[in-house]
């Protein structure tokens, strides 16, 4: 492997890796301050991509412009789950929850596919599709655009959660939630806006996913697959955590893809998902306790 064929995939890997963190970012989310499995995660990722191509093949909406639109429908249909569908079965066991939500996958998965048929798509990408080359590197303005927008989006989690009021207080329930309820923090009101912005992220990362691979309504398996995988291996630490494990898959899908068949680069990254559940016991950045 020559120097420019490294340059070329680590800059890929660290491209697909923002990516693939952002596919994470509202499972560990919800996961990790909740303790809620959203099992339709996927299928709004794919809804989100669905809904994309919607505005941008079928109403002529400027790619970027999609986000100003999915987004804030994203964060409405999250408040509305979490408070109409999950809030009445709070203390009922947590397999009640877990049913409820691959109930909801299985709705948003039908009317896909009623909708859109099970054609792959294209999104139309006029006037973000030109190549870029940086000396021995070559990309495409919509793959570094995905990118870079992934990487914002997991610094605008991070701040948030850190240097907000409603962040420090989001981190205190996730710690402890009958303690903040003691405290004076609404964990009615705070959890309805967790849930809401974890299903936004997968609006985001929806947008992200229709502007950098073709899709189809049944492939949300794949993705929830995925988002799993990057959960599993950087563990409920932190947003730091999620994207550490989101570029690491990148990368290691990259250069392996490098070295062996593309048949063979998914089988390397679970045996590597095996290694890190036995040698740290719930991911390479796992703690003693659920943090945010």
């Amino acid at each position: 492997m020559n120097i420019d064929t490294f340059l070329q995939a680590l800059a890929n890997g660290v491209m697909l890796g923002f990516i693939y963190a952002a596919v994470a970012l509202g499972l560990s989310l919800t996961l990790g301050v909740l303790g809620i499995v959203n099992m339709a995660h996927s299928a709004l990722l794919i809804l989100s991509s669905l809904l994309t191509w919607q505005l941008v093949n079928g109403f002529g909406l400027h790619p970027l412009l999609a986000f100003l639109v999915v987004i804030p429908a994203f964060l409405l249909i999250g408040a509305g789950v979490q408070r109409w569908l999950l809030r009445p079965i709070r203390r009922q066991p947590e397999s009640s929850g877990l049913l409820l939500l691959f109930g909801l996958l299985i709705v948003v998965e039908s009317l896909a596919l009623a909708i859109w048929t099970t054609d792959p798509r294209t999104v139309r990408l006029e006037g973000i599709s030109a190549s870029i080359s940086l000396g021995p590197i070559t990309t495409t303005t919509n793959r570094l655009l995905a990118a870079a927008i992934g990487a914002v989006a997991a610094l605008g989690l991070h701040l948030f959660l850190q240097r907000t009021m409603v962040g420090r207080a989001t981190r205190a329930m996730a710690d402890n939630s009958d303690a903040a309820s003691a405290l004076g923090i609404d964990t009615g009101r705070l959890s309805v806006l967790t849930f809401a912005i974890g299903v936004a992220l997968a609006g985001l990362a929806g947008i992200l996913i229709a502007m950098t691979f073709t899709f189809s309504p049944q492939e949300h398996v794949r993705w929830l697959a995925w988002a799993f995988l990057i959960v599993i291996v950087g563990g409920l630490g932190s947003v730091a955590a999620t994207v550490t494990a989101g570029l690491a898959i990148g990368l290691t899908e990259t250069f392996v893809g490098l070295l062996l068949p593309f048949q063979f680069v998914h089988l390397v990254i679970y045996a590597l998902l095996a290694t890190a559940l036995i040698a740290r016991g719930g991911g390479f950045m796992a703690r003693s306790e659920r943090r945010i």
